[in-house]
């Protein structure tokens, strides 16, 4: 799957996990973006994202966040995915140059290794 998205056309994929919304394990969620500079705004630290939440999220009417599940903290937990899909990436039959030596610049739209590794 990854592969298709990246030969048509999306320039940053990201995978991650959510456990916050109380179902029985964790959900995998991909997400894509054609313009790298989306990949910017993945990356934005947990205080840009809360700022931005307070200004574009309503509040309740007891003036706490209506978001239950999201905040600027757990948007930096989507940032880094877990070592499981390092490890499943790595296994590909091709192996990845970044997966031998934890080099930091890949060319694929899609590394978890460079995920973990890198520093944002």
């Amino acid at each position: 799957l990854i592969k298709v998205l990246d030969e048509t056309g999306f320039k940053s994929i990201h995978i991650y996990e959510e456990s916050h919304c109380g179902f029985d394990a964790p959900w995998t969620t991909l997400i894509a973006f054609k313009d790298v500079e989306t990949r910017k705004r993945w990356y934005r630290s947990p205080a840009a994202v809360e700022l931005d939440l307070s200004r574009r999220i309503l509040p309740t009417k007891d003036g706490k966040t209506s978001l239950r599940y999201f905040d600027g903290a757990t948007m930096k937990g989507y940032q880094v995915p877990g070592k499981q899909f390092e490890a499943v990436y790595c296994r590909q039959e091709e192996q990845p140059q970044e997966c031998n030596d934890k080099l930091l610049n890949g060319s694929s739209s899609y590394s978890p290794v460079l995920e973990r590794h890198a520093i944002h």
